[in-house]
């Protein structure tokens, strides 16, 4: 990797020129860098030639580096410009960043300072808003811990490496190949070899803040393998001593993934524990660039981590003295006028005073002259000195009088600025003070109003109120179970909130296009009453009327049996005119309409014809019938004539059926065969 001694000399892309390197590793260099282009402060990170020759990481590089580009917000630090140039003869990427001047999370940690809960709860819940941005377009951070949790030189905290992180994590090639460093902040799945999951940026944060406030990262071991080991299925140790913020951490930090907050409910979970706080000190920041005018000096040491600048001793102001015999008139008022007199000290000290050389002789460190006071003088002469010093008194008076009024100004126009810019600019002149305040209109970070209002004069060094827009307030979610998808629609539009589509289910008891059910699908865990952001989609579940019903076969089954068949499809059953039957038993079903295996809608009606058995006849009397007498009755009592044999004109002998003889009035399906015999 690029060395340090011909940095400050480098070009980037052709305008980011490098400065001091600020770490290194395996992976990549960072180094501070200087915009010749846009005269700004920049960060620029170089990967390892090694790792950007492989064509896995150079595309890993190109899509996460185009998601971070896009990502705009206040607690994410921009991506300026990513892509490729050459050091020292090798094709390496780099990518661009904001330049944050406030030092890391991890600077306050290495200083021996610890967070109280209230101020873990401010770096956690902006981490969360930055963490849920990204989530949404999913893109993963894959290394929460305190080096990635930068502040600004406007005190707000910015996640670092957005995207970039990734692709170092896919070029490791695996958890247990990354230092212990980065290991101890690893989730339980991934210390199981699983895939990385938007969850497991929440449990590092987790290990982040429970570090800030104790000065311990859980589970930390000896070895890599140790500390990931260390954390499968186990509790996340939280004090109850952290007081509110404890079950929150706790629920973050499970290590089932499935069972943690998504970073939005985090988020959530955090600003509900804030209201039973105490109101968090300032975060102790430290910042300090190689580019800035006001880089320490010899007598400013360099603190291991970044230059810290130390207030200079102000001296105690000098007081001019009295004359040795000064008239009693004169005395008092130049002894309450210490202003005036320091005015005059700083005028006249080292020139002539009415001609006389001021010596060096000091009376409390301030010179006088030597002659003030000649021991002869003429009569009389002394009542012009005293009128000299009541005018001088008198005047000093006035003067201190003035001194002391305040000194103010108008307050400058700062509506529709980001917070951190309109903090500059009154810096010096105001004490601004943050207070954020939900806004339909104004984006995040950037300056609804001020009180005093611009225009107003106002005292130096005053608190000047700035109020800042926090987004949209949050959205309470309605109960849209039961509502048609008009009303649905209606009901989110008001609040904001965008409507979409999930795939239709099929329902006996709703109406068609009425909603089934409905979740937020980055916070399934989400219901009625909860709160969610402006924006936010809400997938809803519509119905699509009925299942279809198949008809199922019902010939040959007893009514009672269809008719609890076809309840059980919700269909319905009518019984047609009865038939005869030769083979279905009496009152079972012959035939169904529609047919078994129809595709019918809910409540449809199935007839269905029952069987009255088979149609019988009796055998009629043909006793002293001739043939064409015995061939009409056997028909009209539905008969069929067989055969007729023996001399038909003798008399009738009897009649058979399949070779046997039937008797007048025995009974025979409709059509059956009969064989008529007359004596041979």
């Amino acid at each position: 990797m690029p060395d340090d001694t011909q940095s400050s000399t480098r070009l980037i892309a052709g305008r980011y020129r490098l400065g001091h390197r600020l770490g290194t590793g395996l992976d990549a260099a960072v180094f501070e860098g200087f915009d010749e282009q846009l005269q700004r402060l920049v960060v620029v990170k170089l990967v390892h030639p090694d790792l950007g020759d492989r064509p896995d990481v150079r595309t890993a590089f190109g899509t996460a580096m185009g998601i971070a580009k896009n990502l705009h917000h206040p607690n994410i630090a921009a991506v300026y410009q990513s892509g490729t140039t050459t050091w020292n003869e090798h094709e390496v990427l780099f990518v661009v960043t904001e330049h944050l001047g406030g030092g890391s999370l991890r600077d306050i940690l290495d200083r021996g300072r610890l967070l109280s809960p209230s101020q873990a709860l401010v770096v956690g819940l902006d981490a969360c808003k930055a963490l849920d941005v990204m989530h949404r377009q999913n893109l993963l951070h894959h290394d929460i811990r305190p080096s990635t949790l930068v502040f600004g030189d406007d005190r707000r905290l910015r996640v670092v490496d957005v995207g970039f992180a990734e692709v170092l994590a896919i070029a490791a090639g695996g958890i247990t190949s990354r230092s212990n460093d980065r290991a101890k902040y690893c989730s339980p799945e991934q210390a199981k070899g699983e895939a990385a999951v938007p969850k497991s940026d929440v449990y590092s944060l987790c290990l982040t803040l429970l570090e800030a406030v104790t000065g311990s990262v859980p589970f930390e071991d000896d070895s890599t393998v140790a500390t990931l080991s260390n954390r499968v299925d186990k509790l996340m140790p939280v004090s109850a001593d952290l007081g509110p913020l404890a079950a929150v951490l706790e629920r973050a930090g499970r290590s089932n993934a499935a069972d943690r907050y998504s970073a939005g409910e985090f988020g959530r979970a955090l600003v509900q524990a804030a209201e039973k706080l105490p109101r968090p000190e300032p975060i102790p920041i430290i910042g300090g660039s190689m580019f800035e005018s006001d880089r320490p000096t010899g007598d400013q040491p360099v603190e291991a981590t970044g230059p810290i600048r130390r207030p200079t001793v102000e001296r105690p102001p000098v007081v001019l003295s009295p004359p040795a015999d000064p008239a009693p008139a004169a005395r008092a008022p130049i002894a309450a006028a210490p202003e005036f007199e320091k005015t005059t000290i700083n005028r006249f000290d080292g020139d002539s005073l009415n001609g006389r050389a001021l010596k060096g002789n000091a009376v409390n460190g301030n010179a006088v002259a030597a002659d003030d006071y000649p021991e002869r003088r003429r009569s009389g002469g002394r009542w012009w000195i005293a009128a000299v010093l009541v005018v001088m008194a008198v005047a000093g008076g006035a003067f201190a009088w003035y001194k002391v009024q305040p000194e103010t100004s108008a307050v400058p126009e700062l509506a529709g600025l980001e917070d951190g810019v309109a903090l500059n600019q009154i810096a010096g002149t105001f004490n601004g003070v943050l207070l954020e305040e939900s806004s339909e209109v104004v984006p995040v970070g950037i300056v609804i109003r001020t009180d005093p209002a611009a225009g107003a004069q106002l005292e130096h060094g005053k608190d000047l109120l700035l109020v800042v827009s926090s987004g949209p307030a949050p959205r309470l979610l309605p109960e849209l179970t039961n509502l048609t998808i008009v009303q649905a629609t209606a009901e989110l539009e008001k609040l904001g909130l965008v409507l979409v589509k999930a795939e239709p289910q099929f329902s006996d008891t709703v109406p068609l296009d009425v909603v089934l059910s409905w979740t937020i699908p980055d916070s399934p865990t989400l219901v009625a009453g909860d709160t969610v952001t402006k924006g936010t989609v809400v997938q809803v579940v519509l119905s699509a009327g009925p299942e279809p019903r198949v008809v199922p076969e019902l010939t040959g089954t007893a009514l009672a049996v269809a008719t609890t068949a076809l309840e059980a499809e919700t269909l319905l059953i009518a019984v047609g005119p009865e038939e005869f039957s030769p083979t279905v038993p009496v009152g079972h079903v012959i035939s169904q309409s529609p047919v078994a295996g129809t595709v019918v809608e809910f409540g449809t009606t199935v007839t269905v014809v029952l069987s009255k058995g088979p149609d019988l006849v009796a055998i009629p009397s043909l006793a002293g019938l001739d043939p064409n007498g015995v061939t009409v009755a056997l028909r009209d009592a539905g008969f069929t004539l067989g055969t007729i044999d023996g001399n038909t004109t003798l008399p009738f002998k009897n009649a058979t059926v399949a070779g046997a003889v039937v008797a007048v009035g025995q009974q025979f399906p409709r059509g059956t065969v009969v064989d008529v015999h007359y004596t041979p």
